[in-house]
């Protein structure tokens, strides 16, 4: 673990809770900037097993436990609940490998992306060039750039781990169209999964939200991770070295603390689906 890493961890451990999400948005940006995974499709742990169909369609065979865990959230969950799809938001879109599944798996929807990372959002814009249907937006997921009820279906991977779950649940609601769906999935340490549902759907509630669905997906998660670790490691190794470290726990390597606690049954990975009512 580098020295620059450890330095990072002290510094954000005393930082206030609001301002240690902000921090962690700022190395989001920078690690964007000077690593090779601005180059790939996805920036997630992954879901194990990948789905068969991803492993055999470009560009997703080339990282398939990443898009399986983007299947999961905006396919999977919500298959069996009703709902319009013809506007679709992906909060924190990232380099763009999920909103071109949601194209694949809803070609008639326009869809429209957002992330705080503006290195990102142009690599995403460049790559979706292809699709007409694709929007992609620089914003704060704290304070989407977006008008009131303007979605139908908004699905995000990750995004929550980095704001607060209010606040996501709140403006997610806000761009949500009255009968809409939102899933996500999320990632905290030293957590328990049935306390989580509890504030999840208390949560949801105060935002409008009802809570349909909470599925523990840690299990999968972090089988994808150990599963990926070669091609991890290969990439980590092209980032320059004082970013190292941050780059190592970023992608949840072994002998790296984040690793450790998924090790340790002490972080827990989850996916929610939620309705705003008619």
């Amino acid at each position: 673990m580098s020295a620059l890493y450890e330095m990072k961890r002290r510094f954000q451990r005393k930082l206030p809770k609001a301002w240690q999400h902000r921090f962690q948005e700022a190395i989001y940006v920078l690690l964007y900037r000077v690593s090779p995974a601005r180059k790939q499709n996805f920036f997630n742990s992954g879901y194990a097993p990948a789905l068969a169909e991803l492993e055999a369609m470009p560009p997703f065979d080339r990282e398939p436990l990443q898009a399986t865990l983007y299947d999961v959230v905006l396919r999977q969950l919500v298959d069996d609940i009703p709902g319009a799809r013809g506007t679709i938001l992906d909060i924190g879109c990232g380099l763009g490998g999920g909103i071109r599944l949601a194209s694949v798996r809803y070609p008639e929807s326009k869809v429209t992306g957002v992330d705080i990372n503006a290195t990102a959002v142009k690599v995403c814009r460049k790559r979706m060039k292809d699709l007409s249907n694709v929007t992609v937006t620089l914003g704060n997921g704290r304070a989407l750039p977006l008008p009131d009820a303007a979605f139908d279906f908004i699905f995000s991977v990750g995004a929550a781990s980095y704001i607060s779950l209010p606040e996501f649940l709140q403006e997610a609601s806000r761009v949500l169209k009255p009968g809409g769906t939102l899933s996500f999935s999320v990632g905290y340490t030293d957590a328990q999964f049935e306390q989580h549902r509890q504030m999840v759907e208390n949560q949801a509630r105060k935002a409008g939200l009802t809570l349909r669905r909470a599925v523990d997906i840690t299990e999968n998660v972090f089988a994808a991770i150990a599963e990926d670790t070669p091609r991890r490691q290969a990439l980590i190794d092209r980032v320059p070295w004082p970013f190292r470290g941050y780059a190592l726990n970023w992608a949840d390597m072994p002998g790296t603390p984040r690793y450790q606690e998924y090790a340790d049954g002490r972080r827990l990975d989850y996916a929610v689906v939620c309705t705003k009512d008619a």
